[in-house]
């Protein structure tokens, strides 16, 4: 029993670097991908955003045409 123990833990301790480091490696890529979908995120906002600001000029010079060929109105 005492083998298996000794065994069990030697094999902890010399995999015990390799595993904090993956666990950390894990942990950044984690909190990187989920940077990206913020930032991916925040750039879809402000992509409709300016297309809303775009829809919104359009209608205005449309407007501002129909005043333009009516002026009786």
């Amino acid at each position: 029993m005492e083998f298996l123990l000794a065994f069990a833990l030697t094999g902890l301790l010399a995999t015990g670097g390799w595993i904090a480091y993956a666990g950390v490696r894990g942990w950044s890529r984690f909190r990187d991908r989920r940077h990206e979908v913020r930032l991916a995120r925040a750039q879809a906002a402000a992509e409709i955003r300016q297309a809303e600001l775009r829809q919104a000029e359009l209608a205005n010079e449309t407007y501002q045409d129909f005043v333009r060929r009516h002026p009786q109105r």
